[in-house]
């Protein structure tokens, strides 16, 4: 598949905002201390203490791991570990992922590397850890290195045989740039320092006496002083004791851990990957419709081979209309050489009974490889099924695999996840226009009920990184009567009744024989002919306290609970209205007319700015304040305002700018130059030559006004670039207001609804990270996308609200509005306003409700929100309605009160 230029994905600048702000307050009130206020979790210092920040991006297989780790290489460099050359330390957990990750950051045009190149440009230097030698003594701090490398490369058990511990001569004009000072670094960490045992080597022994005492020479020291970022990609294989030892061996200045599946109590988490946020950016293909067949395999794989037969079809389909090329391919997970469907038997089947043709069919196994130099993307590749057994190897990638078929049980399975990954994702990382195309498809072997789903919902949460909450939308049982997977989903409205009591899962744990079964559990005997449990429809909390308590132990009562709260998930978006294939109503936007007979265009803020101007050379807008700054021998403190506490930076940070640093050589156009380059973006509204124009006057303010030496600025560049954005911000803000009032507000703009393009809220596009969804005992009866909840605590007056609207019986369905895109949204002189909830009514209205908190109630900001959403409203004609809700009203309306008035049938 060719190489594709990658676009932003939404939930990535998400986990970088999150990332980033963690990071900026960590700087400022501590390690543990930031990451509880953002997360509200308490944070592991294990092992790296209470001043080293390791944090997780928790990303689900199909997510793009890679690409977001390079993307958070600047962002964690501006705060730890030097800015504009930072040290990257990127260590993947095997020799073919190090080979595949190295090659795409050294390729020139290939997306990660262009992610680094993009901050970077020729400053970038990429290569493997044997290579790091090579690397020139100046260059070192002066340009951004990646070393990407194993992790067992530093292992540290057998620091004896690891060249990267060695003294190496090589590394002698190395330490000789460096202080006694910024040496003592170093005696605490293990092996470091030239002991006895060193000059026990008889011909080394006469030049390390030397060094008796003192550092080795060696790759590994040069490495921990130079304070890395460390990048792990599959994090959850280091969280063990050798490996933290190695890591802080290297002592990291930060650590950044990637993976699906973090180790519980010790991997801390600042941002978690839902599916739905796969899904919304056409990452993964969802649902996977799951078919299981109690016949045997032959009926299996007659059905695996028809359902890619209609998808060839789509396939087809697709390419007519201009769309791409897509050839879907069937995995075939085949038994081991003893099992009753080894590859070779399938094979035959294949070829023999079923008519296909040999050049379409390649094992790949240990001991055949018949994938190896093949191009699957190509179009002359005639490749369609694909025969396996355990794994395929690592790095390999085909998203045209639509199709799994597990000749397996898949509750003992090897390997299944990593297959079920290549179904998921999406060709092209682009929805297609065939619906069939964007689900993904497994058939498998199992006489039982259930057994399949659960064995499959337990590897997504289990070993692919999706949480319980994702499985109601990644898997859909099918028929298999049908002689084929039902490409349209089926007529889901005719089944809203029965949906959530046809959700079965049978429980892992046994259940004593005169246990009491409440209404939602039953008895059944198995294919096997064993007694079992199995739970059907919502498991309400005191029947699944009744389940627990008749559990025996504390282990068997755990697993029980993670059983039902599984199960639950699943049931609840079963019977979803979105889930059900219903359609949300659509919402009107407030638009404008350039003239009285003019067609109605979407009303942004951009629109108004557009009649702005602004004087960026004003005394005023050149005034950004002064910076306080305090420096000591190897640091400086900046106070980043006059209400924040200070951040201390290391003098190593302000070095790594790539100009002249010596004081009497630094002009604030360089500076300027340094700060357009990494503002344009932020600030592309302006053309270069405004920023530079604008820079270089506050540069030069700062220092006739204020006093600062161009040094002290350049030092404190990240926190000057901040101030700049947000100044320039505020003065945009201002300008806004004013005309904002008139144009708006005031309706000197000729306003109206566009009800010919209005906002929709997809049935399958609900993007909530799953770390902000709610998670509480409430089961809410009317939210469009069910149990999938965005930001909604378990408690306080907004959860109030929530419930409130819930129960109106007017209410058809409601929806959590998210707070970023795709969430409708209302236009404010300061970008978008995105309301709390939106509701469907019964009588044919729209509502959209704002909940505040009553110390905002004369808020300036708040006010003019309101005034929006009234002028909104106003402009329906009685179809919409609008208003913000307080804990008590302007009347004196309690909260319940209020929602009700609000939605009250018309």
């Amino acid at each position: 598949m060719a190489t594709m230029k990658l676009q932003r994905k939404e939930f990535q600048e998400q986990a970088l905002a999150a990332l980033a702000k963690y990071l900026d307050a960590s700087r400022q009130i501590g390690v543990p201390q930031a990451f509880r206020r953002e997360t509200g979790r308490p944070y592991s210092t294990e092992p790296f203490g209470e001043h080293v920040p390791c944090v997780c991006l928790r990303i689900p297989t199909g997510g793009g791991k890679t690409v977001l780790a390079a993307r958070a290489v600047p962002v964690i460099a501006e705060f730890y570990g030097g800015g504009d050359a930072p040290l990257v330390l990127w260590l993947v957990p095997s020799d073919a992922i190090l080979t595949q990750t190295l090659n795409a950051l050294k390729t020139d045009g290939h997306p990660y590397r262009e992610q680094l190149a993009k901050q970077y440009g020729s400053r970038l230097l990429v290569c493997a850890l044997d290579d790091a030698p090579t690397i020139a003594p100046t260059d070192w701090g002066m340009r951004a290195i990646v070393i990407v490398a194993t992790l067992q490369s530093f292992r540290v058990e057998e620091t004896d045989k690891r060249r990267v511990y060695s003294f190496s001569e090589q590394y002698e004009n190395h330490f000789r740039s460096k202080t006694d000072f910024e040496l003592q670094a170093l005696n605490a960490l293990p092996d470091a320092l030239v002991t006895q045992a060193d000059l026990a080597d008889a011909e080394r022994s006469k030049m390390l006496a030397a060094y008796l005492g003192r550092p080795k020479h060696s790759l590994a020291n040069w490495l921990a002083l130079q304070r890395p970022i460390v990048i792990v990609d599959e994090a959850h294989n280091a969280k063990t004791d050798k490996s933290f030892t190695t890591l802080a061996r290297l002592n990291p200045a930060a650590i950044l851990e990637l993976t699906a599946t973090p180790v519980p109590g010790k991997a801390n988490v600042i941002y978690h990957v839902s599916a739905q946020q796969l899904q919304a950016e056409s990452m993964i293909k969802m649902p996977i419709m799951l078919a299981e067949h109690k016949d045997g395999w032959e009926k299996a794989v007659l059905a695996a081979i028809q359902t890619r037969g209609a998808l060839a079809d789509a396939a087809v389909k697709e390419q007519s209309a201009g769309r791409g090329y897509v050839r879907p391919i069937v995995l075939f997970q085949a038994t081991n050489e003893n099992g009753d469907v080894p590859p070779e038997k399938l094979r035959a089947y294949l070829q023999n009974e079923l008519k296909i043709a040999s050049d379409e069919i390649a094992v790949a196994t240990g001991t055949t490889r018949e994938l190896e130099d093949q191009d699957l993307a190509a179009p002359s590749c005639r490749i369609v099924y694909i025969i396996t057994v355990q794994a395929l190897r690592e790095g390999w990638d085909c998203p045209f695999a639509y199709v799994l078929c597990s000749l397996q049980n898949l509750s003992s399975a090897t390997a299944v996840e990593q297959l079920l990954g290549r179904v998921l994702r999406m060709p092209y990382a682009t929805a297609r226009g065939e619906a069939a195309l964007n689900r993904a498809y497994a058939h498998v072997c199992e006489a039982n009920t259930g057994y399949a789903a659960k064995a499959l919902a337990d590897r997504l949460v289990d070993t692919m990184g999706f949480d319980p909450l994702d499985v109601a939308g990644l898997l859909m049982s099918v028929d298999t009567n049908s002689p084929q997977l039902p490409l349209d989903g089926g007529d889901w409205q005719a089944q809203a009744v029965a949906r959530e009591q046809a959700v079965v899962t049978p429980l892992t744990v046994a259940l004593p024989t005169d246990a009491a079964l409440p209404e939602c559990a039953a008895e059944r005997i198995n294919a096997s002919g064993e007694r079992e449990v199995v739970l059907r429809g919502f498991v309400t909390v005191e029947a699944a306290a009744t389940l627990v308590a008749s559990a025996k132990g504390a282990k068997q009562k755990a697993t029980l609970q993670q059983d039902i709260e599984r199960h639950n998930a699943v049931a609840l978006a079963a019977s979803s209205p979105a889930n059900l294939g219903l359609l949300f109503a659509p919402i009107p936007r407030l638009a404008f007319r350039e003239s009285a007979q003019g067609e109605l265009q979407l009303l942004e803020r951009e629109e108004v700015l557009a009649e702005v101007e602004l004087d960026l050379l004003s005394a005023h807008a050149i005034e950004i304040g002064r910076f306080d700054m305090a420096a000591a021998p190897e640091t400086f403190e900046i106070s980043t305002d006059e209400n924040s506490g200070r951040v201390s930076y290391h003098r190593a940070d302000a070095a790594q700018i790539p100009m002249n640093y010596g004081a009497t050589q630094l002009a604030a156009t360089d500076v300027a130059r340094w700060l357009v380059q990494l503002l344009y973006e932020k600030l592309n509204f302006l053309t270069q030559r405004e920023r530079m124009a604008y820079f270089t006057a506050v540069l030069q303010h700062l220092v006739d006004t204020h006093r600062h030496s161009i040094g002290e600025l350049a030092e404190a560049r990240y926190l000057l670039a901040r101030r700049l954005v947000d100044k320039v911000e505020s003065l945009r803000s201002d300008a806004c207001k004013t005309l904002f009032k008139q144009a708006v507000l005031d309706e000197g703009w000729s306003l109206g609804l566009d009800w010919t393009a209005p906002f929709e809220f997809k049935p399958t596009v609900y993007p909530a990270s799953a770390g902000s969804r709610y998670s509480g005992r409430f089961k809410f009866k009317r939210h469009y996308y069910g149990a999938i909840i965005a930001d909604l605590r378990d408690e306080g007056e907004e959860f109030n609200c929530a419930t409130e609207i819930d129960a109106h019986p007017n209410v058809k369905s409601w929806i959590r509005n998210l707070d970023f895109a795709p969430g409708f949204w209302l236009p404010t002189s300061r970008g978008k306003f995105w309301p709390d909830f939106v509701a469907e009514l019964n009588d044919g209205r729209m509502a959209v409700i704002e909940y505040k908190g009553a110390h905002l109630r004369a808020e300036p900001y708040e006010i003019e929100k309101r005034a929006v959403g009234s002028l909104w409203a106003a402009k329906s004609a009685g179809r919409c309605v609008f208003d913000f809700v307080f804990k008590t009203g302007d009347n004196g309306e309690n909260m319940s009160e209020q929602v009700k008035r609000l939605l009250a049938h018309r």
